[in-house]
């Protein structure tokens, strides 16, 4: 345990003295001043954790000092000393942050009983803020201790989003986008960044939790609430309490199950399986889903109320094939990342093979990419041009045939399909983009983002 340090201020000798006798037995180390301006030029050179302060002092007050103190030390927690019939001044003292009185004289027992509630004090607040920077540490390290990596506008479009949720501590996120695009990296974020950041970030994957489970998985059970309920157990929403409860596929909750969570989310209020009271939690609730919920609410899979109450933030995060741009920066750091695990000497992927990553449509996205890199890495050189159409996902399209391949120039290819089908929504259109994208069925802002990533014009 670390050896506290005092300072005591008093222009009594004796007290001084006697005072300092008493607390380096007790273990502490104790520095005395008779004047304020000592006092603070032995707080210039030692760190002192508690400080003593009589009221009246030569020079100027102990309140005065008291004042200086706090302004200019904060974290040093004070016990000021006063003689009988001094009460207005000791009034002011706590109004200052004076964390203690003793009153002249006082006796050896209430110094100890007011130095050990101090000590206390700092042991609380010590292990409070080891704990706060405990978790910030794990929050760095999950989240990789890095920004989203990119600089295409999509991505500033997600930033901009996390920084949003981020500055709204209680409000649910929902955060959509395709398998692999990376959606609890930033639901991760959105909490690392977040005044919850000191609480736990707690995952679930709605789609694996059996549906007979799903209440006790999430509001916990009683004990002997049902066959093997042998002890009681807190629910998912109970543990992120002050924190944040990631529900990943959140689309995949049954319906008749929805209404209960709808409830939970609403009123804050949790009530275990087999229990009669109700449980007060603060817990944050992001989402993330990789279907088009309104379509489900539409198709009565998704309650409306619920849909509405979790997307109060919404976030889109694009595929990989949209931001082309990004799976250079991106692939070059799974490289170096993989390299450095390796114990091998890191280096930059050839433009070549970048040129070859940014012409694929990476239908698993950022996790597809990542794995393709790291089978680069274990090959230990760069790989064929064989060897890297094998690895391309079969449901990929390129740009450019594979040479050798008879079949290629003949392939229909998604991209150029697509850019044709968007021209002539916009020529029956006459450039209408909204109009455009109703015919197309897609967003208006869908309709931007390809817009944008072909390079086409529209009115």
């Amino acid at each position: 345990m670390k050896q506290l340090s005092v300072l005591v201020l008093d222009d009594e000798e004796r007290i001084t003295q006697e005072v300092r006798e008493f607390l380096e037995n007790m273990g502490y180390r104790v520095d005395t001043a008779e004047r304020p301006s000592a006092a603070f030029a032995a707080l210039q050179s030692t760190p002192v954790d508690i400080a003593l302060i009589d009221i009246k002092l030569p020079e100027y007050s102990g309140l005065t000092f008291l004042r200086r103190l706090r302004e200019q030390k904060p974290e040093i927690e004070s016990i000021v000393m006063s003689g009988h019939g001094d009460m207005d001044s000791v009034i002011e003292a706590f109004r200052l942050g004076a964390f203690d009185y003793l009153r002249k004289p006082f006796s050896s027992f209430e110094l100890k009983a007011a130095i050990e509630r101090i000590r206390r004090f700092l042991d609380a607040r010590n292990s409070t803020r080891r704990y706060a920077r405990l978790c910030e540490e794990l929050n760095r390290e999950l989240i990789g201790n890095e920004e989203l990596i990119g600089n295409s506008p999509a991505i500033d479009s997600v930033r901009d989003a996390i920084a949003t949720a981020a500055a709204h501590p209680d409000t649910p996120v929902l955060i959509q986008g395709e398998s692999g695009t990376g959606k609890e990296l930033v639901a991760r974020r959105i909490h690392a960044l977040s005044a919850r950041s000191s609480g736990r970030f707690v995952a679930v994957n709605c789609a694996a939790v059996p549906r007979d489970m799903f209440e006790s998985e999430f509001f916990g059970h009683a004990r002997g609430a049902f066959t093997d309920a042998h002890v009681s157990r807190n629910g998912l929403f109970k543990t992120a309490s002050g924190g944040t409860l990631f529900l990943d596929e959140v689309g995949e909750i049954p319906l008749d199950l929805q209404a209960k969570l709808l409830r939970v989310i609403e009123d804050g209020k949790v009530r275990s399986v087999g229990s009669d009271t109700e449980t007060q939690v603060s817990t944050r609730v992001l989402c993330a889903t990789n279907k088009n919920l309104l379509d489900e609410v539409k198709m009565g899979r998704f309650r409306r109320d619920l849909y509405y109450r979790l997307a109060v933030v919404e976030t889109y995060i694009p595929p990989l094939r949209e931001r082309p741009e990004d799976i250079g920066l991106l692939a070059d750091l799974f490289y170096s990342r993989f390299s450095r695990t390796s114990g091998t000497t890191a280096r930059s992927l050839p433009a070549s093979l970048i040129a070859r990553l940014t012409s694929y449509a990476f239908p698993g996205n950022v996790r597809e990419l990542k794995n393709l890199v790291e089978r680069i890495s274990i090959l230990g050189r760069d790989p064929t041009e064989k060897e890297l159409c094998a690895w391309f996902d079969s449901s990929g399209d390129m740009d450019q045939p594979t040479p050798g391949d008879q079949g290629a120039a003949n392939s229909l290819n998604l991209e150029k399909l697509e850019q044709e089908a968007i021209k002539r929504a916009l020529e029956r259109t006459g450039g209408n983009c909204s109009a455009a994208a109703g015919l197309l069925g897609i967003s208006r802002q869908a309709l931007e983002r390809r817009l944008f990533r072909y390079g086409l014009k529209w009115s």
